[in-house]
């Protein structure tokens, strides 16, 4: 078992870090021996919040009255002792065309699937029990509406209101996830978080990184028209800020470097299948889809003509629920998202400054010209670029924004910093770091359009 109590790169002993506590009030509610603090929504001095510190940066920055009283746990810990190096050649995917045909990506994806799981599911997720191979998490995604909560450190997802997916008209169901980095992808994020700023420059990821999403609902049976899409799946507990709730697997989004990809990236979903028969119910999960690249000029016009998608390849194993809701003109896309867009072109749009939404949300984005914009082919590190709010149209940024390479997590994290000014409340006070406004301005100066950009968040409403 990996030490959890570390700082990026090399070890530091939970009593040093102790005694090098930032000047916050000891609070309860944590897991025993760890830092246990009381500061303010932001991790800064305050109060309304716990912060739980367990290494360099928190596991959580929660609301303490959300937190019930004597709460024995178990209590969610950020697997944050990222390495220099990994060991190269633990990519089993990599030896799969997925270009060939369904079967193919559907074995690219089963491939992926399986590694993710592959010591996770009998440790209950909790990578720091992983006695395979090691998995990490996002750093200082603890902040606005889609904050980790305390248990399994998921963070909210976006909410599906009926009849969309089958749920009943005017009933809204409510999503949860947490996402793992492999080794390689673990590299990254140490070189990106050495310090409390964030170093963009870095924010490319190595050879053979994998990630990897699991999805759950708080969607209750008498919640969907017809069938329960999740009837037998694995359930979390977790904490909320309305309080405590089971929820069940309803999702697994997966993506991994690949050279043979336009984007350099191939992102994939599953949907939980009832009816499929798999020992373990984690395995239950079908292939939906996965895309390559994002079809540049294809259009829901094609789609309707006949014509097929040639960097998208959708399963035929997906549950018709996924089945029936796929993105935008049949691309790939999870049954909880927003199928306006794609995965893969969702998570293009990772960048800093926050200088376009995720997908092409806006009312005046009302053109198919208009929301192609979405749909281009780009490498990293090439940015996705910026829009005009006023026309929803591409704009110039100079300096234009950075590149972080299709990881919308990393997005979270470096907008908290650098925009939102939130402090990471467990760092030593020896720690070298610099001010979010310094580190802003080496970027570049954030525009005026995007100064007050929302916070980006996959669940919940918009916060400023």
């Amino acid at each position: 078992m990996r030490v959890v109590f570390a700082t990026v790169g090399s070890a530091i002993s939970l009593t040093a870090l102790m005694l090098a506590t930032p000047a916050h009030a000891q609070a309860t509610g944590c897991a025993p021996a760890a830092r246990c603090l009381t500061v303010a929504t932001n991790g800064g001095t305050g109060t309304g919040f716990t912060a739980q510190c367990t290494g360099r940066y928190p596991d959580f920055v929660f609301p303490s009255a959300n937190i019930p009283t004597n709460f024995q746990g178990p209590w969610f810990q950020l697997s944050q002792d990222y390495q220099p190096t990994a060991k190269a050649g633990d990519a089993p995917w990599l030896k799969i065309d997925f270009r060939k045909g369904v079967k193919e990506a559907n074995d690219y994806l089963f491939a992926m699937r399986d590694y993710s799981f592959e010591g996770m599911i009998e440790v209950d997720f909790v990578p720091q029990k992983n006695t395979v191979r090691h998995w990490y998490h996002m750093p200082m995604m603890n902040f606005g509406n889609g904050r980790r909560e305390p248990i399994h450190g998921v963070t909210q997802e976006r909410p599906v209101t009926g009849p969309e997916l089958g749920v009943k008209p005017g009933v809204t169901i409510h999503n949860y996830a947490v996402g793992f980095y492999n080794a390689p992808g673990g590299v990254a994020i140490g070189n990106v978080w050495k310090t409390n700023t964030p170093d963009l420059s870095k924010s490319r990821f190595p050879k053979e990184t994998m990630t990897f999403k699991i999805l759950f609902s708080d969607g209750q049976p008498s919640d969907f028209s017809g069938a329960d899409p999740m009837a037998g799946a694995p359930s979390f507990n977790i904490l909320t800020t309305s309080g405590p709730k089971t929820v069940r697997l309803l999702q697994m989004d997966v993506s991994a470097l690949d050279s043979r990809s336009l984007t350099g990236w191939v992102f994939g979903t599953f949907a939980f299948q009832p009816s499929a028969t798999d020992p373990s119910p984690w395995k239950r999960l079908r292939p939906v889809g996965l895309s390559w690249g994002n079809d540049p000029g294809y259009t829901p016009s094609d789609q309707q003509a006949g014509k097929k998608l040639k960097q998208t390849i959708i399963s035929d194993q997906a549950p018709d629920y996924a089945a029936a809701h796929l993105g935008w003109a049949g691309r790939t896309n999870g049954p909880v998202d927003n199928p306006i867009s794609g995965c893969l072109s969702c998570h293009g749009t990772a960048q800093f400054p926050v200088a376009a939404a995720l997908a092409p949300f806006a009312t005046n984005c009302d053109t198919d010209k208009k929301k192609l914009y979405w749909f281009r082919n780009f490498k990293s590190p090439k940015p996705f670029g910026a829009i005009d709010t006023n026309t929803c149209m591409p704009t110039a940024l100079n300096p234009p924004p950075k590149t972080l390479d299709f990881s919308l997590q990393m997005q979270v994290g470096v907008q908290a910093v650098l925009q939102f000014n939130d402090i990471n409340s467990c760092t030593p006070a020896a720690a070298p770091s610099a001010t979010p406004m310094a580190a802003a301005k080496k970027v570049s100066a954030i525009p005026a359009a995007y100064a007050n950009a929302p916070r980006v968040e996959r669940g919940g409403a918009p916060s400023n």
